[in-house]
């Protein structure tokens, strides 16, 4: 396989100027196939503008985006490849007065209604083949409402996964959930690339989620991507007291340094 057709996603020198303001500054990186990749920085860093970007929600300044190997500033690719892309966003963003079920089936229905219709249950069998998966079985006629803060992440996700995506973006998937809840949360993504082959980018401030998860890491500070690499890469530009490092590297990753 030629190695062009590896990467899933790439931004080749992206800038986003609204303004005066530079909310993204010369910003390339590359996103491997079947990878767990974690967008990480600060509140304000840039890392959810990204994520919109790569969306194509919003366009940058200048520069060039690939996903999936097609430019999205071709309008007519960029719709193909969000056929392609599952989203679960921060709070879950579930709709209070539909079931678990119809929640899951929303995407397909908005996406193709005469598909829906005649392939309905069909996609019933498959929504609740998921809830197993996800260990969900039996939550399908329950509102989400009346489920904890993790079945409802997890509920997200199968809303994700429905669609078949190639790509799933999670904006701070384990926000506001407890130690051990997002510790399950973290396995669950793990299994989601595992078993469903699907490449999962993962917009986070979570460095133990990181730490669990991640294959590569994407560092970005003030609009500025200040390290890419792995874990282990990571580790060792933190024990290296030779080199110059960023100070709110240092600090963002206290926790890895202390152990």
């Amino acid at each position: 396989m030629n190695k062009e057709t590896n990467w899933v996603l790439e931004f080749n020198n992206i800038n986003l100027k609204i303004g005066n303001n530079e909310i993204l500054k010369n910003v390339s990186f590359k996103i491997e196939k079947g990878s767990n990749t974690f967008i990480m920085g600060p509140s304000g860093s840039g890392k959810t503008t990204i994520l919109k970007i790569a969306a194509g929600l919003i366009f940058p300044t200048n520069g060039n985006i690939k996903i999936l190997n097609k430019d999205i500033s071709n309008i007519k690719d960029l719709y193909e490849v969000r056929k392609k892309i599952g989203f679960v966003f921060q709070y879950s963003a579930l709709i209070d007065y539909l079931t678990v079920l119809d929640n899951i089936l929303l995407p397909l229905k908005i996406r193709n209604k005469s598909d829906f219709k005649k392939n309905y249950k069909t996609y019933i069998e498959k929504a609740k083949e998921i809830l197993e998966k996800l260990d969900l079985k039996g939550v399908e006629k329950y509102y989400p409402n009346s489920l904890s803060g993790g079945m409802q992440k997890r509920v997200a996700f199968a809303r994700a996964i429905i669609s078949n995506p190639e790509i799933i973006f999670y904006d701070e998937p384990t926000s506001g959930l407890d130690p051990v809840t997002a510790k399950s949360i973290d396995n669950i993504i793990i299994n989601i690339n595992k078993n469903f082959n699907i490449t999962n980018i993962i917009v986070s401030h979570d460095v133990n989620s990181a730490l669990n998860v991640s294959d590569y890491i994407i560092f970005i500070y003030k609009g500025e991507i200040i390290f890419k690499g792995n874990i282990n890469d990571l580790k060792n530009l933190l024990y290296n007291s030779s080199l110059t490092i960023p100070p709110i590297l240092k600090d963002f990753f206290y926790s890895i340094i202390k152990t």
